[in-house]
């Protein structure tokens, strides 16, 4: 047995920190706005409104973390943020880290409160309206819950099915009855 380490406790203890960069880099469109073509840190920061102070520090830490690359003091994405992460690409899945960010996250920071109270801890807390009648009444945020869902299910059944060299997704399920169709069989 080794000697007693406190790296995975800490890496998952401020394993948010990684999470919320991520999360934040989706909803400023950063992988759409790289996709279009590498950027300079002046650029990039005027682009999406990142203040001088924050900008080096949310972009190096994106290198770091795998999502971008640095060369020569310009930024570009990874082969899998271009191809994941950029809204304008039928292969996009931002849509469920979009609701994650939105919805799930301010949610997690009560997870020690509905374990000690068995209390809901989401739309429906103090006796509010339930999330799916919440979504349903609102066509705009039920888009993007179905979109959200499309895309990881959509992916995973490329992934799962061989569809790969599929161009497009709507090659493979272009509609969710044809998506709920071929899950069935499969």
């Amino acid at each position: 047995m080794g000697e007693p380490s406190m790296d995975h406790i800490m890496q998952v203890g401020l394993g948010f920190w990684a999470s919320k960069t991520l999360l934040s880099a989706v909803e400023m469109e950063l992988f759409t706005e790289l996709a279009k073509h590498p950027e300079d840190l002046q650029t990039l920061a005027g682009r999406l409104g990142l203040h001088p102070r924050s900008a080096r520090d949310f972009l190096d830490a994106l290198v770091a973390l795998g999502f971008l690359e640095r060369t020569d003091g310009t930024y570009s994405n990874t082969p899998s943020t271009d191809f994941f992460l950029d809204k304008r690409k039928p292969s996009y899945i931002g849509g469920m880290l979009e609701m994650a960010n939105l919805r799930l996250y301010p949610f997690w920071n009560n997870l020690a409160t509905a374990l000690r109270t068995g209390e809901l801890q989401n739309e429906a807390k103090g006796g509010g309206t339930s999330f799916f009648a919440a979504l349903y009444a609102d066509p705009e945020r039920l888009k993007g819950f179905l979109k959200a869902m499309t895309e990881v299910s959509l992916e995973k059944l490329q992934h799962r099915c061989g569809y790969r060299h599929c161009p497009r997704r709507s090659d493979c399920a272009s509609r969710a009855g044809q998506l709920a169709y071929l899950g069935h069989r499969f």
